[in-house]
């Protein structure tokens, strides 16, 4: 091969999960915004815990989709992760 063979062939772009990533930095947003920080004894709906797990499977759609499978796994664990963590850290700081 010649130096022009590899001029014309280009390798195709990488292309980065961005999508991926958005998504689980709000599932990270959507977790700060769940604890009670005013004190008002207001509880969440139930279902508002699911949003964070959604953003999760849903960036780990965008990753496969962009042919990522890690970043896909990472993803889809990254909500259930976070709500745990949520639950521990609420039960050290404020009790059962």
């Amino acid at each position: 091969m010649t130096y022009a063979d590899h001029a014309d062939h280009q390798e195709p772009r990488a292309t980065r999960p961005v999508a991926t990533w958005v998504l689980m930095l709000l599932a990270i947003a959507v977790v700060f915004l769940l604890p009670d920080w005013t004190g008002s004894g207001t509880r969440r709906p139930i279902w508002v815990f699911a949003i964070p797990i959604l953003l999760g499977l849903i960036g780990a759609g965008f990753a496969l989709r962009t042919k990522h499978p890690w970043w896909a796994a990472a993803s889809a664990l990254w909500g259930f992760v976070l709500i745990q963590v949520l639950v521990v850290t609420i039960t050290l700081i404020s009790g059962p």
